[in-house]
């Protein structure tokens, strides 16, 4: 077994199932810390989250980032000193995330199945 040092970075608590579940899933010799940049204090996403991250056997945290429907852009700093601050200092071996050209679309562009 290839055993690597994970980050999960996701903007949303489910977004690492949705993004990295069943890599993570098919893996879990790996040591995975994974973070959410918003919904900290949501208290019924927050719970989830944590109950993800028991199930994986991985560690994890919340950030506070604003990600409301009227939000504007976040300041680069400010996301980076987040990260800092919910990463453990570790050397990751990979680091998951979202593409970088995926936008984020409106809640009126999101459609149900």
């Amino acid at each position: 077994m290839d055993k690597k040092t994970v980050a999960v970075i996701v903007a949303h608590p489910d977004d690492e199932i949705l993004w990295a579940g069943g890599l993570l899933i098919d893996n879990p010799h790996w040591e995975c810390t994974i973070v959410s940049l918003c919904r900290k204090f949501d208290s019924d996403r927050a719970t989830r989250f944590y109950k993800i991250l028991k199930a994986l056997n991985a560690e994890g945290m919340m950030g506070d980032l604003d990600d409301g429907s009227d939000q504007i852009p976040q300041n680069k700093e400010k996301i980076q000193n987040l990260l800092l601050d919910l990463l453990p200092n570790k050397n990751y071996n990979l680091i998951i995330t979202h593409s970088p050209t995926t936008g984020r679309k409106s809640k009126r562009q999101k459609m149900p199945l």
